[in-house]
């Protein structure tokens, strides 16, 4: 079961059914020991999810910045671009070694 809170102070529990072999799954990651319980696994699980649902709705966000730029003709010489791309990789090199 998954305690998830409930209204006024109350705790609501979910039961879910899982087939077979995510069952098999989770019951094989809590004996190698990378959860504590079946319903903690399930939790992390959700909560991936729900960093998924957000970080696509930041991409979509920036897809929707970009294409109304490049409709207002607001676009990057393709030198541009290569050398944005240099100074990223650039940034990420240093942060890799610190």
């Amino acid at each position: 079961m998954i305690d998830s809170p409930g209204g006024q102070g109350e705790s609501l529990f979910m039961n879910v059914t899982l087939p077979p072999l995510l069952e098999d799954f989770l019951r094989r990651k809590v004996a190698d020991g990378q959860f504590q319980s079946v319903d903690e696994a399930v939790c992390e699980g959700v909560r991936l999810l729900e960093r998924r649902e957000q970080w696509q709705a930041e991409v979509r966000e920036k897809i929707d910045v970009g294409w109304a730029q490049a409709k207002a003709g607001q676009l990057r010489t393709p030198e541009e671009v290569s050398q944005n791309l240099a100074a990223r990789k650039r940034a990420w090199k240093l942060g890799q070694r610190g």
